[in-house]
């Protein structure tokens, strides 16, 4: 499960772990994960690592974690749909505060924001876990 002589952390294993479990739909949207005792107990972790691994997944938003009720995978939302007309940019940069109080992005979120512009001009900013771009 965690490989400790592996060069990547044991955190960020385990949270490719519950990554891919919750990918999988295991648990599902709106569900629990299991407390993180029994993770910690189940990957052969300390607390510490359960506690930093569920923080990536807070940070990347498929988890929210509630005090007193531990952690729940978030109900995705269907992307927005965004057409880039031919000739059009798009630029992936990370929020401004301006543009985390505009695209409701919390503190420490690590949401990349993609700029489209065409002819020179801003056509939108976007939240990239919220949107899917077209050509057209």
């Amino acid at each position: 499960m965690i490989n400790f002589a592996a060069e990547r952390a044991a955190y960020r294993q385990l949270a490719d772990l519950l990554r891919e479990q919750i990918a999988a739909g295991q648990p599902g949207p709106g569900d629990l994960l299991p407390s993180m005792l029994r993770i910690s107990q189940e990957a052969g972790v300390g607390l510490g690592t359960v506690r930093r691994a569920l923080r990536v997944l807070r940070d990347e938003g498929l988890i929210v974690m509630e005090r007193g009720y531990g952690a729940r995978v978030v109900e995705l939302e269907q992307p927005t749909v965004v057409s880039v007309p031919r000739g059009g940019r798009v630029r992936v940069r990370m929020p401004t505060e301006a543009d985390r109080v505009e695209l409701g992005i919390a503190p420490g979120a690590m949401t990349a924001v993609i700029v489209v512009t065409v002819g020179g001009r801003e056509r939108g900013r976007y939240r990239a876990d919220q949107v899917e771009l077209i050509a057209k």
